[in-house]
Parts: C-alpha cells; sequence; structure tokens
C-alpha cells in the first residue's frame, strides 16, 4: 500500500505551521504516479467568484438617466393594425416552484468548500517535496493563492514540512482492484477517503462530471453511505453490510474507474 505505517510523523513546528495557515499538504496515489498537493478549506463568500454586491440604488438610477430616448424610439418597432390582441396570460409571469426557491436559498447560504493547488482547470501535483516548496515560494498564479493565510506560508514553509496527516493520504489507485475483490474485501476506510477527496477534486476543478457520479442519491455516493455507517459500527453497521452484500462489485468498480479517468485527465505533474 501507498501510505506506509513508518511514515514520518510532524514535528512541533510543522504541525504549527499547517495549523496556522489552515492549509494541508495531500498525498494522491493516482496508478502511474504519486505525488504531493496543497488543500483548504475555507468559507465560499470568503474566495473569488462569491456574489459581487448589488449596485447602489442611486447609481443604477443614473445609469438609467443617462440612456438616450432618441435611440430606444428609433428601435420600436411600429404596431401592425391587423394585428390580433395579445393574451392577457403571456405577461403573467410565471410562479416560481417551491423547490426553486429552496434552492436558490440554499446557494445564497455561505459555505465550506476546499480549495486545492489549482491553476487553470488543472491539479498541480508535484513528484518530490522539494519540487512542491520550490512552487509554492515562487508563484502566486493559482487558486490557492486566493486563501490569505498563502502569503505566509510561502515565507514560512520547507521540504521537511511536506508530511501529510494519515487522513490526508489518499491510496485512489487501490479502489477498483479493492472493489472488484468483492465485497468481504472492501476496505471501508479506503473507499470512505476516495469519495472524499473524489467530491473534493470534483468541486475545486469544477468538473461537472466527478460532482454528479459523487452526488447524493447517486450509486457511489449510496455505497459510500453504506461504508460509513459499517466503519460506525453496531446494529446499524450490521445491517449496513447486509445491504452491501446486494451492491453489484463490477458496475462500483466501472464507475470508480470512470471518476478516477477524470481526476488524472485534470492532473498536471510537476517535478
Amino acid at each position: 500500500m501507498a501510505a506506509e505505517s513508518d511514515a514520518p510523523e510532524r514535528g512541533a513546528g510543522t504541525e504549527k505551521l499547517w495549523n496556522e495557515t489552515g492549509i494541508d499538504p495531500v498525498e494522491l496515489h493516482l496508478g502511474k504516479d504519486s505525488g504531493y498537493t496543497l488543500r483548504a478549506y475555507r468559507m465560499s463568500d470568503t474566495l473569488p467568484g462569491a456574489k459581487a454586491e448589488e449596485p447602489e440604488p442611486d447609481e443604477a438610477e443614473d445609469d438609467d438617466e443617462d440612456a438616450p430616448e432618441a435611440e430606444a424610439d428609433a428601435d420600436a418597432v411600429p404596431e401592425d393594425p391587423d394585428a390580433d390582441e395579445p393574451d392577457p396570460a403571456d405577461f403573467e409571469d410565471e410562479a416560481p416552484e417551491d423547490g426553486d426557491e429552496e434552492e436558490d436559498a440554499l446557494d445564497a447560504e455561505p459555505e465550506e468548500v476546499p480549495v486545492f493547488l489549482t491553476r487553470k482547470g488543472k491539479l498541480l501535483v508535484f513528484r518530490e517535496p522539494a519540487a512542491l516548496v520550490a512552487y509554492v515560494r515562487d508563484n502566486d498564479d493559482h487558486d490557492l493563492a486566493a486563501v490569505d493565510e498563502y502569503a505566509d506560508l510561502q515565507e514560512r514553509v520547507t521540504e521537511d514540512d511536506i508530511v501529510c496527516d494519515e487522513a490526508d493520504i489518499y491510496e485512489l489507485d487501490l479502489v477498483v482492484a479493492n472493489l472488484r475483490g468483492g465485497q468481504e474485501g472492501w476496505e471501508p476506510e479506503l473507499l470512505i477517503k476516495a469519495a472524499e477527496v473524489g467530491r473534493d477534486l470534483g468541486y475545486a476543478l469544477k468538473n461537472d462530471s466527478i460532482v454528479s457520479a459523487l452526488a447524493p442519491g447517486s450509486p457511489l455516493d449510496d455505497l459510500d453511505e453504506a461504508f460509513r455507517v459499517v466503519a460506525e459500527g453496531g446494529l446499524k453497521g450490521r445491517f449496513a453490510k447486509r445491504r452491501l452484500k446486494r451492491s453489484d462489485p463490477q458496475q462500483a468498480a466501472i464507475a470508480w474507474r470512470g471518476v478516477i479517468a477524470k481526476i488524472n485527465d485534470h492532473v498536471e505533474w510537476r517535478g
């Protein structure tokens, strides 16, 4: 397995660096290659792309007043005296459905979202810690630079700090083989972590295919939910195990292979 049990532990200074910046190194194993990148979680309204403020009423009114009336009159289409009277129903606003209103309300609420070392739709992954550190120190033309603490990280990070927490090591190269091996050999922790980083990367890369494959209600999401219940143990865990036995290992493996292929397509290997 890629994550060795004798992996180096973080020193106090390294732990302090990652805690104070709120950024973490992530280790990805993607089959043909493995490497390191960075990830942070921030509230969506603190990042570029947050909803812009509405213009002040006075400004909007001024814009309307400045619009030349003559141009509007010139573009007006003359009325046809023989045309039928319009149906009043054509001018009625379509009433929004309750579900649409709820979705709009949810979209307006800030949420915690992942931010990776991504640039122009590509995830930057470095084969060596030294290459990652060199890039971070010299570059800020990527999405993670929008995080306020990134400038602090640039000044402080060293090669020795690229030590990943066990929870931030993702062995996506093992997922398909594990699923194909059948339910008895499935490793819940491996597969739960794969779904976690898959969702994060789908969001950060703005890849609808990855997001949809792991969205609530999808087969892979249902599988992930069952694994989480199994990991918790107890009576619910036993019931979840029974539910997993009805899952098709080959279909799950095929679906995950597609997700991992899409992630690989958006990785730019460095170093």
